[in-house]
């Protein structure tokens, strides 16, 4: 297996195919946060040996007053200054192939290991971990606050 970063508009193209190919569908507001991901060559690819992509990660990395004000807004689409502005990692999309998530997370993990926090919404809430050097565990946005600076 290897990863593909840092290509642009060719890792769009590729992020799409995955997605049409496994019937499943992209809508405005994700093909929005594609492009911008991709202008900012934030995407990962997981491939096996012969090129067939496993898995796709598009994200942002974000700051510590945008992470709040996601955690206070909800709705809050990012705005393209806000993809590269920080050190946390947003994750906008992860999609993976039938059957190989498990597998393709394994092989994420050490792409992911440079973040020191992670965060991504999942069934419309925010939810943060904090990467730590032996193991990830979840993170309260209330216990968030204070301890920010020390953080990031």
């Amino acid at each position: 297996m290897y990863f593909v970063e840092k290509q642009g508009a060719d890792l769009l193209n590729e992020v799409i195919a995955l997605r049409v190919m496994n019937e499943s569908g992209v809508d405005s507001d994700l093909l929005r946060g594609l492009f911008e991901a991709s202008k900012h060559r934030q995407i990962l690819i997981a491939k096996t040996e012969n090129g067939e992509p496993l898995a796709t990660l598009a994200f942002a990395r974000i700051s510590k007053f945008t992470l709040k004000l996601l955690a206070d807004s909800p709705g809050h689409k990012l705005r393209p200054y806000e993809y590269g502005e920080g050190k946390i990692l947003y994750v906008q999309d992860a999609f993976f192939k039938k059957h190989t998530v498990r597998k393709s997370l394994a092989l994420l993990a050490p792409q992911l290991k440079r973040f020191r926090l992670i965060a991504f919404v999942r069934k419309e809430r925010l939810r943060v971990f904090y990467n730590g050097s032996r193991s990830v565990r979840p993170i309260k946005l209330s216990s968030l606050a204070p301890s920010m600076d020390a953080i990031t």
